[in-house]
């Protein structure tokens, strides 16, 4: 047996000078890769460090996705990952912590899978809590999407949130959690990523940027507040006569990441959106980000385009003369990488490029690159595993019926302009994508979503300033009647209501005498106006009786086209061309919408001028 050296023996001064001299040497060792690497790699690698102490003093305890996806810090080994360490004491309680997780992220996974075949897609001021809960009275399985929510927004609300004796610096900003703190206000983070005041079932919050730390803070906001609401419901059990708090409802069955947005504020400046295509690892950084601010509850989706300009200069004639192939492996490789490490297994693709190297408009890049369908088909091809959607140019239900059959391997179609030109053409939705599978009853007729609609419109004109938000809530339903005889009159009534709140605001700053005549419920002032100008017959009409009429609608308007192709190109008569066939809904939508927003401008104008005098 070995004999163990004495007290004295190692405490000797020599002793003590040469482990002195080994641990330099050995310091000098580990810190040679670091001294080698380049500046952005030491960046990068400090950050991860940041970013990992933010996450432990969290509580995030990884799930073990540094022992399965360890590369946001590849100097790390697997074994020594900052998140692997854990004490023995705690392995039991980690295991069932682990299991719920588990269950969260597999009923979230489910939802997301078996609801996938029709989305709404995400539009700025348009699909907020209002023309969502909308579409939630229309269908029961469409998988409806948030506005993009950017994440430093939302950081620096939740910084406000918190209390200020929580911020003595920048690790324990990151490490201050809501549900710790008492008597914040949850209203302003609510105005980003709330659901308003029921659950909506099936549906993705997106969220923008590029800073993986605000966006692992964006997605804890998220987790936080689920927690929240456990929190109230558990309250309401064990104290039923306490005054009832809002509900804080912000169940999403998924995160998204918006990777396809070309806009320049948010392409350009922003520096992410679609600019984000040309970094697949940061992605796959951003992803790995999300999942872990959720605590591997939630999964997490990623929208995108086939592709983007980078490297080339944008013309029409130029990019047809590109190669589709090397455009396909383009955005294979794309895929590859950000689902390299099993976070992200499904993706919403746009099946146009984004052009980024010129100023265009979000709307010229809904309309100046050409659909390149056979990318997205070909990728649910070669990709089983993963859940991939179609966006882009499907304005119908038909249509989305048709890109279904004609790729089985397509999971789902998303749809944006045409949902919001006319959501009831939708209302059938449940019965003709999942037939024999859905037992929505759904809507009788319109009159039934006007009141269940009005129930809605009442609480939100309770809880928040009507002034601010009434247009908001009449907006949604807007264009429920549209196609209809007096569809205009029905939206320009409604328009004049929704503004009478901001009216009188205007007045009484005039004159601080003046007196409002008591007003009826909004879900009253709704009602009135859909039956002064629609007819029995069109409030009253059945979702079937609809769709059959769209059909048919749909049906002749097709051979309206093929008339006036066969006449302009097969060298008929004269003087008839495309400007002669009826516009469709969507352009409808349009010049509503350019009406709408210059009555809002002339408001703006007459509130700045009466309220100078």
């Amino acid at each position: 047996m070995q004999k163990m050296p004495s007290q004295s023996s190692r405490c000797h001064p020599h002793n003590t000078f040469r482990r002195a001299i080994l641990c330099s040497t050995l310091c000098i060792m580990s810190l040679s890769p670091l001294m080698a690497m380049p500046r952005s790699s030491s960046a990068a690698f400090a950050g991860s460090i940041r970013h990992s102490r933010a996450r432990r003093k969290l509580g995030c305890n990884g799930t073990g996705i540094y022992r399965k996806f360890h590369h946001l810090s590849p100097l790390f080994s697997t074994s020594a990952a900052p998140n692997s360490v854990r004490t023995t004491t705690d392995d039991s309680h980690n295991n069932n912590k682990h299991g719920s997780k588990d269950l969260l992220l597999q009923q979230r996974s489910e939802i997301l899978r078996g609801n996938s075949k029709l989305s709404l897609a995400p539009m700025m001021e348009y699909t907020d809590r209002h023309f969502r809960h909308l579409v939630r009275l229309l269908s029961d399985k469409t998988l409806v999407y948030t506005e993009m929510a950017t994440s430093n927004a939302i950081v620096h609300e939740r910084a406000n949130a918190l209390s200020a004796e929580q911020f003595v610096d920048d690790d324990v900003n990151n490490s201050a959690s809501l549900v710790d703190s008492a008597n914040f206000d949850p209203s302003p983070l609510l105005r980003f990523i709330g659901q308003g005041h029921n659950p909506e079932g099936p549906s993705i919050l997106q969220l923008g940027g590029s800073d993986p730390d605000q966006l692992f803070l964006a997605a804890r906001t998220v987790y936080e507040f689920n927690q929240l609401h456990q929190n109230q419901q558990y309250e309401k059990i064990q104290q039923p006569q306490k005054d009832e708090q809002p509900s804080i409802f912000c169940d999403y069955s998924a995160i998204n990441l918006n990777c396809g947005c070309p806009s320049p504020k948010v392409a350009g400046k922003g520096c992410f959106g679609a600019a984000l295509m040309q970094d697949p690892n940061l992605v796959r950084q951003l992803t790995t980000s999300l999942h872990e601010g959720t605590d591997g509850t939630m999964p997490i989706t990623v929208k995108c385009r086939i592709g983007t300009d980078e490297g080339y200069k944008f013309t029409k004639t130029g990019y047809l003369e590109r190669s589709e192939e090397e455009e396909y492996q383009n955005l294979k490789k794309f895929v590859e990488i950000v689902a390299s490490d099993g976070v992200v297994t499904d993706f919403q693709i746009h099946a146009r490029i984004a052009i980024l190297s010129k100023n265009f408009s979000p709307s010229d890049n809904r309309k100046v690159p050409p659909l390149r369908y056979q990318h997205v088909r070909r990728l649910a091809q070669e990709f089983p595993e993963l859940n991939i959607s179609l966006n882009g140019g499907v304005d119908t239900l038909t249509g989305v019926k048709r890109e279904l059959d004609e790729c089985e391997d397509l999971d789902g179609v998303m749809v944006g302009r045409g949902f919001v030109a006319n959501p009831w053409a939708f209302v059938m939705a449940d019965h003709v994508l999942y037939p024999g599978v859905s037992d929505f009853s759904g809507p009788k007729n319109r009159m039934e979503v006007l009141e269940a609609y009005g129930r809605h419109a009442d609480y939100e004109e309770e809880r928040w300033d009507p002034t601010k938000n009434r247009r908001f809530v009449t907006k949604a339903i807007s264009h429920l009647f549209a196609g209809e005889p007096n569809a205009k009159r029905y939206r320009i009534a409604l328009d004049d209501m929704a503004g009478l709140p901001k009216k009188f605001a205007n007045e009484l700053k005039q004159n601080p005498n003046v007196v409002q005549l008591a007003q009826p419920p909004l879900s009253e002032l709704i009602m009135n106006i859909a039956t002064t100008h629609l007819s029995e017959e069109v409030l009253y009409r059945t979702p079937k009786e609809s769709f059959d009429k769209l059909l048919w609608d749909e049906e002749q308007a097709e051979r309206k086209r093929t008339v006036v192709d066969t006449v302009v190109f097969g060298g008929g008569a004269k003087g008839i061309d495309d400007g002669n066939v009826k516009k469709s809904l969507v352009q409808e939508w349009q010049t509503a919408r350019k009406e709408d927003e210059l009555n809002e401008r002339e408001e703006m104008k007459l509130g700045v001028s009466e309220g100078s005098c």
